[in-house]
């Protein structure tokens, strides 16, 4: 477990398997962060959460970052790295190249899930919780996708050096219709 300091509000980094005993913490979170509009997640949406977060806590390279203010959760982020061969770039609108696809097993780190309780934005947490995160994850990039109509997301995304690379359509659409699929190629450095 690895972890820094900002004020007042300490994070957690976990590794693997590790992590699942806070699978409940993490889907309370994540229930506050995504039940708020453009995302209005449905309780079939939260199920959901629930029962794919044990899955990939399995995945080579999962981890996960809680962001806590005294005995109060308040953010988290979590994702695994790509493995090769993976079909994380497949079903984009506009291919990609194969040379930018190619995954080794560390090259690219994805975000799954990640957010911030409302009361606590705009205090330098969700930075916190990313650079945390990413900058453990060992990979060269990141990757992530995000809701088209989460504009005020995609926003912090791109102040922290994120830039779109491609559109993926959902069949069936769920959680979204659609995706922006989104890279950071200069990784934060805490801790390396």
């Amino acid at each position: 477990m690895l972890g820094g300091v900002t004020a007042d509000v300490a994070t957690q980094t976990i590794s693997g398997s590790f992590a699942l005993p806070l699978g409940p913490v993490v889907s309370g979170l994540y229930r506050q962060v995504f039940r708020l509009p453009p995302f209005n997640t449905s309780e079939a949406g939260f199920a959901d959460q629930q029962a794919y977060f044990p899955k990939l806590v399995d995945r080579p390279g999962f981890l996960l970052t809680l962001a806590r203010a005294g005995a109060e959760y308040v953010g988290f982020g979590y994702g695994y790295l790509l493995a090769s061969g993976s079909q994380w770039w497949n079903g984009l609108e506009e291919p990609l190249e194969e040379a930018f696809t190619a995954e080794t097993g560390d090259r690219t780190f994805a975000i799954i899930d990640f957010g911030v309780l409302p009361d606590w934005r705009n205090r330098s947490i969700g930075r916190l919780v990313h650079d945390e995160l990413l900058s453990r994850s060992g990979a060269e990039r990141a990757t992530l996708a995000v809701r088209p109509t989460a504009t005020e997301t995609k926003a912090f995304y791109q102040r922290l050096g994120w830039r779109k690379v491609g559109y993926e359509v959902m069949d069936p659409p769920i959680p979204s219709p659609s995706f922006d699929i989104m890279v950071l190629e200069q990784m934060p450095m805490i801790g390396r």
